[in-house]
């Protein structure tokens, strides 16, 4: 394998991960002191406000971004035009958004989030003024500069909404999003310094477009597939329930989240300049695969061991009924995480329209199972929902890599089995700690407990079976490597 790449991206995904893990626990902490200054049709408010705007940019969105990262050569031509269409796209959206805002609140039966939705549309134009030259530093790999950028952003939008929640109520939560879109803007400069320019360059736009429409058709069935849900949550069971739902979500798809942001940002510009060698495209997606499995599935365990004492203990009795919510959806970040190790590959190799197909049996059998189950179970019918329609996804995304790698999957099952097993030892041991100890420190103290419990087993095991996880995990990581005092000989980690 082309080792100094991996390693670069191993790098990559190092920061990456400090940079999402950063992100996502300001944002955890956000979202559990909100939890307790607002209430759940707060929530939901904010979810109906940001359905319109989320579906506009993303059905809009044309993959200008990700068609830079993928092209091999891309001048200021290129940069001036994707830069200019992004911004265009965005000032449209919000012109549409702020004119049709009575109606679409009448649509969601939720008149009151008329006013939100208007200053929500807002934030496109602010992230769409950011610097386009992002694009140059995430396909070299560059994602210290890309930490700078999102963790000021999540630390004002933080700040900002817990600051003004109680004399705001739901409008702290618009106040801090805006407020967080523009540092992000301006950090983008500071970090990836650009002078934008307004071009109308149809030569320049017309390759990207080539590649993003792939991209763009994911999004409109991805954003579409997830709008039409909370439209049925908020139709057929109210903006409470939607509220649950939403903060739900946050919370379990945290996992998910962070590995399919540090799979996809990292792997993409990893596999498109890989893409001529299949063997190591094979060689870097068996080791990325194992090595985020090792850090998700022990993550999502805990979650669904220790959901009810999290809800009754942190969150509070205002907030029952979403501990099986988010126990089911850590069960979709563990069904998932195949899939979103395959898309970066899809699309680094030139074959986005599969992850297009992908999304369409996604996104409809979502729609149909919570339309189907909503009446008979309630929220919960939107996990249910969830964890039906990933599963099928996956097994399409099987299909499309065995056809363009040969036998990518030899080898994945024993060392996964394994991680499961850890795993789900760890969960236990959290289970028993959080029941002998209930309360905020015994939820603490099952976490730490878990997760030791789990990483000790895979050591072991990997010992044991030689499963090669400690082997793909540090070549993927070689930072660690040196930190932990391995080295590599004759091709294996010791």
């Amino acid at each position: 394998m082309n080792e100094p790449l991996v390693g670069l991206a191993g790098g990559a995904m190092v920061w990456k991960a400090i940079q999402l893990a950063s992100v996502k626990v300001i944002f955890l902490a956000r979202t559990l002191i909100l939890a307790r200054l607002l209430v759940p049709e707060d929530f939901g408010l904010l979810a109906v406000s940001l359905i319109a705007v989320d579906f506009l940019v993303n059905i809009t969105n044309f993959g200008m971004i990700p068609a830079l990262v993928q092209r091999a050569e891309a001048d200021e031509r290129h940069y001036h035009a994707a830069w200019t269409v992004g911004l265009l796209r965005a000032v449209a959206i919000a012109l549409v958004v702020i004119l049709a805002a009575p109606g679409i609140a009448a649509l969601l039966a939720e008149p009151r989030a008329a006013s939100l939705i208007r200053v929500v549309a807002l934030r496109p134009v602010l992230e769409a003024a950011a610097s386009a030259k992002v694009a140059e530093v995430t396909r070299h790999l560059r994602f210290r500069s890309i930490a700078f950028i999102s963790v000021p952003e999540a630390v004002v939008n933080t700040a900002v909404s817990i600051a003004l929640a109680r004399p705001l109520g739901v409008w702290a939560l618009v106040a801090g999003t805006l407020a967080g879109s523009a540092i992000s803007g301006l950090m983008s400069y500071r970090l990836a310094p650009y002078r934008p320019r307004l071009a109308f360059d149809s030569a320049a736009v017309r390759p990207l477009l080539q590649f993003g429409r792939w991209i763009f058709l994911t999004s409109l069935i991805s954003v579409t597939g997830r709008a039409l849900l909370q439209i049925v949550i908020t139709q057929k069971l109210g903006v409470g329930e939607l509220g649950l739902y939403y903060l739900a979500a946050k919370l379990a798809l945290i996992p998910a989240e962070v590995s399919s942001e540090v799979v996809g940002a990292v792997a993409f510009p990893l596999y498109a300049r890989l893409q001529a060698d299949t063997q190591q495209v094979i060689r870097a997606f068996r080791a990325i695969f194992t090595s985020v499995a090792a850090l998700l599935f022990p993550a999502c365990a805990l979650l669904v061991v220790l959901a009810p004492s999290l809800v009754t203990t942190v969150l509070g009795p205002r907030w029952q009924g979403t501990a099986p919510l988010i126990q089911l959806l850590a069960l979709v970040n563990i069904v998932g995480l195949f899939g979103d190790t395959v898309g970066p590959i899809l699309k680094g190799v030139g074959r986005p329209g599969r992850l297009a197909i992908i999304e369409l049996i996604q996104s409809s059998l979502l729609i149909i199972g919570i339309w189907s189950l909503a009446g008979r179970y309630g929220v919960v019918s939107a996990a249910l929902a969830w964890l039906a329609a990933v599963s099928a996804s996956q097994l399409v995304s099987a299909l499309f890599v065995q056809q363009v790698l040969p036998k990518p999957l030899a080898g994945l099952a024993r060392p996964t089995l394994a991680i499961a097993a850890a795993s789900g030892v760890g969960g236990l041991i959290a289970a028993l700690v959080a029941a002998a100890a209930p309360g905020p420190i015994g939820v603490i103290a099952a976490s730490g407990l878990g997760l030791v419990t789990s990483v000790m087993l895979l050591w072991t095991f990997d010992r044991w079976f030689a499963f090669g996880l400690a082997n793909g995990f540090y070549r993927t990581f070689p930072q660690v490597a040196a930190l932990v005092g391995y080295s590599q000989v004759n091709g294996q980690w010791r």
